[in-house]
């Protein structure tokens, strides 16, 4: 089943305007340090204890998705679901889609923009559109933006 979600803005980056380039590490280190360094400083969370990080890939083919979230799930990623992508004013389709990905895991900035770039090479290979980018939270410390999300829809219904 596809559902169309409007997703939290954070370390994703926008297919249109590209934050981090996921094609070497050197680039992503100062981004992703920076990224950390916010979310111990201001959120409190010690990044030496595990995270849940999400991951992300964008195409057409809702066919190409599937086989690659299959294939990631077999590798020990959680397969949340494919989504379809709507334009953020309109709601309107674009016709894009959205595979999302979990895993819980720890990271460095380091380790973190190799995964990134063993992700973008994963959607170069597989002829997937593009790698769109991570975010990230403490385990089970999600409620609260679900909370949000569920507000902003009843908001939006009025």
């Amino acid at each position: 089943m596809l559902l169309q979600r409007r997703l939290p803005a954070g370390c994703r980056r926008s297919v249109k305007e590209k934050i981090m380039e996921f094609k070497d590490t050197e680039s992503q280190l100062d981004g992703i340090r920076k990224i950390f360094n916010d979310a111990k400083t201001e959120d409190n969370w010690n990044l030496d204890e595990e995270m849940l990080f999400s991951y992300y890939f964008v195409d057409k083919s809702v066919d190409k998705l599937e086989k690659l979230g299959l294939k990631l799930e077999a590798d020990g990623y959680d397969f949340i679901d494919v989504f379809e992508l709507g334009d953020e004013k309109t709601d309107e389709s674009t016709g894009e889609y959205l595979l999302h990905i979990d895993r819980v895991e720890t990271h460095t900035p380091e380790s973190l923009a190799q995964r990134n770039v063993e992700f973008q090479t994963l959607a170069d290979e597989n002829e997937i559109e593009t790698y769109d980018g991570w975010e990230f939270g403490e385990v089970g410390g999600d409620d609260e933006d679900d909370e949000e999300f569920e507000d902003e829809d009843a908001e939006d219904e009025k």
